[in-house]
């Protein structure tokens, strides 16, 4: 909260996210402040007054520059609007300051490379092995992001080929919001409708994609579900298991491949693909590190170890070992041969998870259509969460059959290929969380068996449960449940 006084020419802070949704034909703008979680609904008429506050105006002009789009203020109203904003922290400094990062149109410079190390454009390109994707153009990935991202030609093409989608064909502004704050900046986010992609036809079709064909849409949904990751050595081509396509994908051959075989180095990849870059060290529990080189050689031994029948169980017990081994040969022993899942050592885990997931559930009940994938999700896990808290229940679930252990084996697969258990969280703390989400996935289809029984994306809850923790915050539960501990 802040008890400055508001800028003289007031913009959105660029931790701030505004999403405009659609629940039925009434629009609503959600304001999300990425540091702290913090949701502030708005009308469109508020919406249009904000977006006038793009840093370059007063609070006059700003009522002025409404009042030409048909959104007529006061200026004392709109100057407690404002007000309130920035008590709030959600207004940005009036310059552009630090704060000015993510729209700054100068690429930032690439790091410099270490004495010795070989060019990063000649890494070899690794795709993950044995896997095609089957997609089922029924549209699951385009309905539980919270954001699409267009850049401003994809943006200009979609509103050409579909006019008529909000009636943006000659406002851009009427379809997109700005990807953070409201300074003009290079990615814009396109407004969903009932928790869909406007774009997205009613019978889940991309309508970008039958008007123009694949490349009519944005890059990120071109090469989606496919991640990159260079990690010194090569740039891992993995999966992001968070689409019901992807796991059903697994051991069916003659899909389409991750990555065009003709691409064969990092140079060869469009260069606006995001490559993210693992680094020089990784901590492998809490207060230990070791070098991105032995994380990788340790990843690619365990990727090549037998997994066990209950890939959670291994999970877990790696994670025990690595705390008291480090990256040692005989951790991934303890990965091979588990012990059963504790429900004891799992409930705080759950806990948090539930608690998260509950919240986020109240939050999205207020703004959220019924039909909103999101907010079914969000609800979903909070109620198998809850459920796993009866330590009866719990138990049961541990001790029966896992039901589809290939899922959770090509899960973990991928993972390790694209290097996804190693972020913010320590390496044995990720393990754990990897292994509750797994156990969450295995209670949800009781969950779900109703209401979401006919629609696809509940077809493969392992995606599910993925797709909901990162792409609605849900996966901070980790960090909350390793400080309990």
């Amino acid at each position: 909260m802040s008890t400055s006084t508001p800028p003289a020419r007031p913009r959105l802070a660029a931790h701030v996210l505004a999403r405009r949704h659609l629940v039925g034909e009434e629009e609503r703008v959600i304001l999300h402040d990425a540091r702290t979680g913090q949701l502030l609904q708005l009308g469109p008429r508020e919406w249009v007054l904000l977006s006038a506050a793009d840093g370059t105006r007063d609070v006059e002009g700003i009522v002025i520059a409404a009042a030409r789009e048909g959104a007529h203020a006061r200026v004392p109203a709109a100057q407690a609007f404002f007000a309130e904003l920035h008590a709030a922290g959600l207004l940005g400094a009036d310059d552009a300051g630090e704060d000015a990062g993510p729209w700054s149109a100068v690429a930032p410079a690439a790091p410099a490379l270490d004495p010795g190390e070989r060019d990063p454009r000649e890494r070899p390109l690794e795709v993950l092995p044995d896997f095609s994707l089957h997609c089922d153009g029924r549209g699951s990935c385009c309905r539980i992001y919270a954001s699409i991202l267009f850049d401003p030609e994809e943006a200009a093409r979609a509103r050409a080929l579909r006019p008529d989608v909000l009636s943006g064909g000659a406002r851009h502004e009427r379809v997109f919001t700005p990807e953070r704050g409201t300074w003009p900046c290079a990615a814009s986010v396109v407004a969903m409708r009932d928790g869909r992609c406007a774009y997205l036809e009613g019978e889940g079709r991309c309508s970008l994609h039958a008007k123009g064909g694949p490349e009519a849409k944005p890059l990120g949904c071109r090469t989606f579900p496919t991640s990159f990751i260079d990690d010194g050595e090569s740039v891992r081509v993995s999966v992001a298991v968070e689409c019901a396509c992807v796991l059903a994908s697994v051991g069916r051959p003659g899909g389409a491949p991750l990555l065009d075989p003709r691409l064969v180095t990092r140079g060869d990849l469009d260069e606006r693909i995001d490559v993210a870059r693992l680094p020089d060290r990784a901590q492998v529990a809490p207060g230990a590190t070791a070098s991105r080189a032995e994380v990788v050689a340790w990843s690619r031994r365990l990727a090549a170890a037998t997994p066990p029948p209950d890939v959670a169980a291994g999970l877990f017990s790696l994670a025990a070992a690595l705390e008291v081994e480090g990256l040692a040969e005989g951790a991934i022993a303890r990965f091979e041969r588990p012990d059963p899942l504790d429900p004891a050592a799992l409930a705080p885990w759950l806990a948090a998870l539930h608690g998260r997931a509950a919240r986020r559930a109240r939050e999205d009940a207020a703004w959220r259509s019924e039909r909103d994938l999101a907010r079914r999700a969000t609800r979903w896990i909070a109620d198998a969460t809850l459920a796993l808290g009866e330590p009866d229940l719990l138990a049961a679930l541990l001790l029966s059959p896992v039901r589809a252990p290939d899922r959770e084996r090509f899960a973990l697969r991928a993972a390790l290929h694209g290097h996804r258990l190693l972020g913010a969280l320590p390496l044995s703390l990720a393990l754990r969380d990897r292994a509750v989400r797994l156990v969450v996935a295995r209670a949800l289809p009781a969950v779900v068996a109703g209401e979401g029984a006919d629609d696809p994306a509940c077809a493969e809850p392992i995606a599910l449960v993925e797709a909901a923790l990162r792409g609605h915050g849900l996966d901070a539960y980790a960090a909350e449940a390793a400080m309990a501990g």
